[in-house]
């Protein structure tokens, strides 16, 4: 019972960071170089160390998720980009597992690459 109400969470957690209407089946994804990103984390006010600035999303790479033109980082040493961060408008964290949607904020959002099953 404690996973369902986790899992739930998370997916409230992830639509409250995007702002954008969502399928309640699936959170919203980022679609990069043939890899779908989700959202399953907090916000945070600054960026992990090692993360650097790679550009805007595209229209075409931020999916339908309102976020084209936020500013991009990632750890550019890496072969592959298996996460990154966007500076996007996103709910303001209560606690470790809330958001206030109504009160919106800038923040660093980390977009974690799904991995296939």
């Amino acid at each position: 019972m404690k996973k369902i109400i986790s899992v739930a969470l998370l997916l409230l957690t992830i639509a409250a960071f995007t702002g954008c209407e969502t399928n309640s089946s699936s959170p919203p994804t980022i679609c990069m170089y043939g890899q779908e990103y989700v959202a399953p984390n907090m916000p945070v006010d600054e960026l992990p160390e090692g993360y650097t600035y790679l550009g805007e999303l595209s229209e075409e790479h931020a999916n339908g998720t309102g976020l084209e033109g936020c500013k991009m980082y990632a750890v550019t040493q890496l072969d592959s980009i298996p996460d990154f961060y966007l500076y996007q408008e996103c709910g303001t964290p209560i606690d470790d597992h809330t958001v206030d949607t109504e009160n919106r904020q800038w923040a660093y959002v980390q977009w974690i690459q799904v991995k296939a099953e």
